[in-house]
């Protein structure tokens, strides 16, 4: 059994499961601060999304995990907010300048 568990996580596509992306990342911190609601659910996000990238809502949802996990985004029940940390790291990002990691 993997460390997840074949049941809980074999709706996610391998590719969401293991890799993070950075450009994907600072899309969804922009589209939070860019909104002009203080939140956004996560369908809400992938929408803003959709054109830019081929992510389903649970590869964006793999994401907002891992910005929360860095104290960047907070979960409100099924909406998402940037928090300060969010706010200063979009502050100090250069536009483009990640690579896939």
């Amino acid at each position: 059994m993997s460390l997840f568990g074949t049941r809980s996580m074999s709706y996610l596509r391998q590719e969401e499961i293991v890799k993070r992306d950075m450009n994907l990342a600072l899309a969804i911190l922009r589209t939070l601060e860019e909104n002009k609601s203080p939140h956004l659910s996560e369908f809400d996000i992938e929408s803003a999304l959709k054109d830019a990238f081929d992510v389903s809502n649970r590869g964006v949802w793999y994401q907002l995990n891992l910005l929360a996990d860095a104290n960047l985004v907070r979960s409100m029940g099924s909406d998402w907010r940037l928090t300060w940390d969010g706010h200063e790291f979009l502050k100090s990002a250069v536009p483009n300048t990640f690579e896939d990691t």
